[in-house]
């Protein structure tokens, strides 16, 4: 069992402003897509000078992971989108 996470972008690069990832180490995962030395998403939002956000971490494992990005509604839960307070 891991982590679930969603990053939330400050702008929209193309038709993305979130990215749903998995990890066994938030923290560490975090630091690499800083670095960017995480996902190509991730890397590109960086290179280009948008800011990102970690907003929510779940616990949970690949499938989970799946299931999110397959529902293609990060929009729905990302407390930034909804107005809501961040739930990291």
């Amino acid at each position: 069992m891991g982590f679930v996470y969603l990053i939330h972008f400050e702008h929209k690069l193309h038709h993305a402003q979130h990215y749903i990832g998995y990890t066994d180490n938030v923290e560490r995962r975090m630091k690499r897509h800083r670095e960017g030395n995480g996902s190509k998403l991730i890397s590109a939002i960086t290179k280009v000078g948008i800011a990102w956000e970690l907003v929510r971490v779940w616990e949970g494992d690949r499938t989970l992971e799946r299931k999110l990005k397959n529902r293609k509604k990060a929009r729905d839960l990302c407390p930034i989108c909804r107005g809501e307070r961040r739930d990291t």
